[in-house]
């Protein structure tokens, strides 16, 4: 019982360190944000997914949580962008998708790593996560700027779902290389970790 207890207590350790770097990487956006030329690539996503390869889906859920939680503060108190206030004071479109990354990118992992090496199951969970985050995002603005009629300045609502299509091409597929490769960098490291091992993948 003691060293149950002991294990729960450590990955909920490991558990509040993910979100303190969500936090900070949402406090400070050079560290969630890397842009390239005029390509712009989300981070965050990459800590949702290693949170849910190593602590399992429950984990990813949280984590995921903590950022669309995150994102839809501060779309109200700094935003960076007048497209992020009219995207993020949304509560669907700034949670929603980001609990979904983190459920998703678990599954994916857990999936693949019954069948393959957990090199490409780390690669397959961060693509997923990339991909759930631009396709939720961008497909549920488009949802309500379309379904509320949404405009800002002379810009309609369906002009904004061809500026969307725009940052997807852009920004989406890049992103989603970067994760797939990054990935598992990161995490095959800390999975081969003996200090780790025995409190991975709760569920």
């Amino acid at each position: 019982m003691n060293s149950f207890r002991h294990q729960t207590t450590q990955r909920l350790v490991l558990l509040s360190m993910f979100i303190a770097i969500i936090i900070v990487q949402s406090l400070a956006p050079f560290l969630g944000y890397m842009t390239i030329g005029v390509v712009s690539i989300t981070l965050i996503q990459l800590t949702v997914a290693i949170s849910a390869i190593l602590l399992g889906n429950r984990a990813g859920l949280m984590t995921g949580f903590v950022w669309g939680l995150l994102s839809f503060i501060r779309s109200w108190t700094s935003p960076s962008s007048p497209l992020e206030v009219l995207m993020f004071h949304n509560p669907f479109i700034a949670i929603l998708p980001r609990v979904l990354v983190g459920l998703l990118a678990g599954i994916a992992y857990n999936m693949v790593s019954k069948r393959k090496n957990d090199i490409l199951a780390a690669s397959v969970s961060g693509l997923v996560a990339s991909v759930t985050n631009t396709v939720l995002v961008l497909g549920l603005s488009a949802f309500f700027f379309i379904g509320l009629h949404t405009t800002m300045g002379t810009v309609s609502g369906t002009q904004w779902i061809w500026i969307l299509l725009g940052i997807a091409g852009n920004n989406g597929l890049f992103e989603g290389i970067f994760s797939f490769v990054v990935t598992p960098i990161i995490v095959t490291p800390l999975l081969k970790s003996s200090h780790l091992k025995h409190l991975l993948q709760g569920d």
